[in-house]
């Protein structure tokens, strides 16, 4: 590992037991939820039901907590789509009711009283009331408060943020549900638009635990990162870090007044004055219309990173949802972490570290399955669609059209039309390839596409197939030409001016990717030697030749091989001599015989040939 180059890493614990999320370690954020109550431990219960005092009909959804007289929550349940709600207590003693309903004024019931083995019914009207956030403006006092007392704008706001959270911890503790989600690791480059690489996996499964991180306790006492030279571990809050004391004790609240989202309130925490621990800030964002809670921006501070690094302003996002009964999921996250690599100054010769790129890794909850069928499914996202031509300008159906760097493809319908879905901003680099083209190892040149955040319509890209003698005409551009015709011994004269193409399988059919593929020009010249008493018949030197590789569909090509020569193909083994001048005792003339060369020769009017050839698969 280099020095001073922090390799990052978020930590997100899992389901089954806290683990270390390294990049490349697909981890997959999902949401819990639990439809109906919670069965009652031994003790004192209190039932009932909610109705809005309007019209006596049954809300469903609502959180209801138990509050002992210095207002602790003692337990809490999602009221049923009846109504219908059970908490229980181990204590005896004095207690009440505390409804919140998201976007409505928050209900209390009067106090009552639990004796050893009561159970208590009550009946609760819910307030009709609607909170609007809509129209609030930023107190003139901008002071950063810490649990602001109540009266105070930033404290209706923290209120209706509260409510989501407090949902969110819930449902995080309590339920199932069956998940379709996406995991995905994101490279960027040093701006932080440009795609390096993208890997995406998918999982589906019933999970109990959504995205959770460390205890409250240990982040606010330790730090939300921690930085080594060697690598770099970042932490992300959830629902509960939010809502724990320790947080609330350690940072403070204001109304965002600039950079505000057109729709919505925001709601900015920054850490108490003093902290020197690695710490974050960040933005509570809620709608303003209905007061619900839409996601949470936050960025890391105090952080003990090399300069260079500092400009990538690490970070991350998390996304929260409403289910229809009540419960809230995080639906999505990122976080984004510096990259470093390490360079010597070109002015004093000092090891410096710069940034080399930006990790992003985060999961999408794509769909959400329950006992009542799809509950929640997710929009597609950033798009990209197009269309792929042939050289008659019609849609060109089959073509593979994928994404540089990710292992994102699709293939073309049968007008020619693709379209990749789920894509976060970014740019691009999209291309495709045919059979047609595969044949000879060649690609086009790709287009960069930019995807932006909140397009309504897909970035579009078409493509228009080029015709064979095109692809003829390009395809050894990367490859330098022989200067001029080569004269062999006696007066022969070599051109190099055809291709060679071909494609190498096993016996099994399959294409073998990453074979050598050697090409030799010049005729074997058997000569003897003398070793000792021993008289040898071998191969001299003075051949040429070429050495290509297979692509991944088992591809080759071999450019500016002679016309009018015989040529011997052979497939090496890995380790075997690419070179074909050093090879001045390779074979004998029997072991030529029994070689897997193979024989082509290639008429000078003709630009190239196809070759296939097929090596026996290894045992194991």
């Amino acid at each position: 590992m280099l020095e001073n180059a922090p390799v990052p890493r978020p930590l997100f614990p899992m389901v089954r037991r806290p683990m270390v999320c390294r990049p490349g370690f697909a981890v997959l954020l999902l949401g819990a939820t639990v439809a109906g109550t919670v069965a009652p431990v031994a003790g004192q219960v209190v039932r009932g039901r909610l109705v809005d005092s309007a019209d006596d009909a049954a809300v469903g959804g609502a959180m209801i907590s138990l509050l002992d007289r210095n207002n602790n929550q003692i337990s809490r349940v999602l009221t049923r789509d009846s109504g219908l709600f059970e908490v229980s207590t181990t204590a005896t003693g004095r207690y009440r009711l505390r409804a919140d309903r998201i976007g409505y004024a928050t209900t209390y019931s009067d106090y009552f009283d639990l004796a050893a083995g009561d159970t208590v019914t009550i009946r609760l009207a819910s307030a009709v009331a609607a909170v609007s956030l809509a129209g609030i403006e930023a107190e003139a006092d901008r002071r950063c408060r810490v649990r602001p007392e109540e009266g105070l704008a930033v404290t209706r706001v923290w209120d209706e943020a509260r409510k989501a959270l407090d949902a969110a911890a819930f449902t995080q503790e309590r339920g199932y549900y069956r998940y379709e989600m996406m995991g995905i690791l994101r490279q960027l480059g040093p701006e932080g638009r440009h795609v390096v690489s993208e890997d995406r996996n998918f999982e589906r499964a019933y999970r109990q635990y959504p995205f959770v991180s460390l205890p409250a306790d240990s982040l606010i006492a330790e730090g939300f990162a921690r930085i080594t030279p060697n690598e770099s571990v970042y932490w992300a809050p959830d629902a509960g870090v939010l809502l724990s004391d320790p947080f609330l004790d350690t940072h403070c609240f204001r109304l965002k007044t600039d950079g505000s989202e057109e729709g919505l309130i925001g709601l900015e925490f920054e850490p108490v004055p003093g902290r020197r621990i690695e710490e974050i800030r960040g933005t509570l964002w809620l709608d303003a219309e209905n007061s619900e809670l839409r996601r949470l921006d936050y960025y890391y501070q105090n952080l003990d990173l090399p300069p260079g690094l500092e400009r990538a302003n690490p970070g991350g996002m998390v996304e929260f949802e409403a289910l229809p009964n009540g419960t809230w999921i995080v639906s999505s996250w990122r976080i984004r972490m510096p990259r470093g690599r390490v360079e010597v100054s070109p002015f004093d010769s000092r090891v410096v570290t710069v940034l080399d790129g930006i990790t992003e890794q985060g999961g999408d909850v794509l769909k959400v399955h329950g006992n009542e069928g799809t509950v929640m499914e997710a929009d597609l996202g950033g798009r990209i669609a197009g269309v792929v031509f042939d050289s008659l300008r019609a849609g060109l159906p089959g073509a593979v059209v994928f994404i540089e760097g990710t292992t994102i493809e699709t293939r073309t319908d049968r007008e020619g039309r693709f379209e990749f879905t789920r894509l976060e901003p970014g740019i691009y680099s999209v291309n495709f390839t045919h059979r047609y083209l595969s044949r000879f190892s060649y690609l086009p040149e790709p287009w960069d596409v930019e995807v932006v955040d909140g397009a309504e319509t897909p970035a579009q890209v078409n493509f228009a197939a080029p015709r064979i003698g095109r692809v003829l005409d390009r395809l050894c551009d990367d490859v330098e030409p022989p200067d001029e015709a080569t004269t062999m011994p006696g007066g022969r004269v070599l051109r190099s001016h055809a291709i060679l193409v071909g494609r190498v399988t096993n016996d099994a059919g399959d294409p073998v990717s990453g074979a050598t593929v050697r090409v030799l020009f010049r005729e074997y010249d058997i000569s003897a030697f003398q070793e000792g008493s021993v008289v040898d018949r071998r191969l001299r030197a003075g051949r040429a030749g070429t050495a290509v590789t297979t692509d991944a569909l088992g591809y080759y090509r071999a450019c500016w091989v002679p016309v009018d020569t015989s040529l011997r193909v052979a497939v090496l083994d890995p380790g075997e001599q690419l070179n074909p001048d050093a090879l001045e005792v390779a074979y004998t003339p029997s072991e030529f015989i029994a070689s897997r060369e193979e024989e082509v020769l290639i008429p000078a009017q003709q630009r190239y040939a196809t070759l296939n050839l097929r090596v026996e698969s290894k045992q194991p």
